[in-house]
């Protein structure tokens, strides 16, 4: 095991483990450089927290990575629990350096280098000091979820994590939000017998920011009246029987029925972690500001790709990790050779 006090030099870290991370680490494999990826949880944390059998909408190809073939067939939909086997068979097969349960908890950058500490995770045993030339974020953000900000919030019943319908039959439920996540828990909810309904800011399904197939599927349910949406409408309180939800174009209040509230509106990036980094942050959504040709932070040699780039899809996020690492290779070469040609000839 290593020491607390050891410092490895690396020409990249990725931190992440998730697809993105995964892909980076590929091409970084691929192209010879010293590389490590951290995450703070196991690889692929972001899956795990899927529903149980929860289906992409993605052809098996478009979630392939570091040239590892999917074993299904181009006309199935891949689960969580594929998509989980998958990525632990790409991690094995090609022998990834992954160093699991060890939180990053500062980057920063010292001269031309980056130090990087870790601590252990769960129980923060030890700390570890690591130097990269380079740090890719291809972490996500869903340890730290949004959460509703209105008198009865801190109830038990109200939770931004959800894992399984079954416990929920026949009860009254309420889901905030309206993206696909938020969609796909209304309509299991519906599908294993609760009573489900939805709160949504958007006038309209049509506005919302969903896929096609998880559109199709919504508005099916909501037709068949299994779905009972709100539209247009703000939660304002909630109690251990009801929940108050208010028109944000009239003010108009309706009070309705409630066992449990699942809120399904985003997460935050860890802000103290990227400011004290050094990076850039935008006012409007609280991610990073990057180079969107490069992925290049406004710290040099800082970059970020997946949803601190505003990306949550494997299928184009994979690309730019593997663009993002191709660029990196280039750069430490480049410089690599301008040293050894301005090195003096004894």
């Amino acid at each position: 095991m290593l020491q607390e006090n050891t410092v490895l030099f690396y020409d990249l870290i990725i931190v992440g483990a998730g697809p993105l991370g995964l892909a980076a680490a590929c091409a970084a494999q691929t192209l010879g450089l010293r590389f490590v990826i951290l995450d703070k949880a196991g690889a692929c944390q972001s899956l795990v927290e899927f529903a149980p059998r929860q289906s992409f909408y993605s052809p098996p190809e478009d979630l392939e990575i570091g040239g590892v073939p999917f074993p299904l067939a181009a006309d199935d939909k891949p689960r969580r629990e594929d998509a989980l086997a998958y990525f632990r068979a790409v991690v094995t097969s090609r022998r990834l350096p992954l160093l699991t349960w060890e939180r990053v908890l500062s980057v920063r950058k010292e001269g031309e280098m980056f130090a990087v500490r870790t601590q252990q995770e769960p129980d923060r045993a030890w700390e570890r000091e690591y130097s990269a030339r380079t740090v890719l974020l291809a972490s996500g953000v869903w340890d730290q979820p949004v959460t509703l900000a209105v008198p009865g919030a801190e109830l038990n019943k109200v939770s931004t994590r959800y894992l399984d319908p079954t416990p929920y039959l026949w009860k009254d439920c309420l889901t905030v939000g309206g993206g696909n996540s938020a969609a796909e828990v209304a309509m299991a909810l519906s599908r294993a017998g609760a009573k489900s309904r939805m709160a949504l800011v958007e006038e309209s399904l049509e506005v919302c920011n969903l896929r096609p197939f998880v559109l199709r599927e919504l508005k099916i349910l909501v037709d068949e009246k299994k779905i009972e949406p709100h539209f247009g409408v703000e939660v304002t309180q909630i109690t251990p029987s009801e929940v108050s939800l208010r028109s944000l174009s009239t003010g108009a209040e309706e009070t309705l029925p409630n066992d449990f509230i699942f809120t399904m509106i985003g997460a935050v990036p860890d802000l103290p972690f990227l400011q004290d980094a050094g990076v850039d942050i935008s006012p409007e959504d609280l991610r990073p500001l990057y180079n969107p040709e490069t992925f290049e932070t406004s710290v040099a040699g800082l970059y970020v790709v997946g949803s601190m780039a505003r990306n949550q899809h494997i299928v184009n996020g994979r690309g730019n990790a593997v663009g993002v690492v191709e660029r990196i290779a280039q750069s430490l070469q480049e410089r690599s050779e301008k040293d050894i040609s301005s090195t003096p000839i004894a």
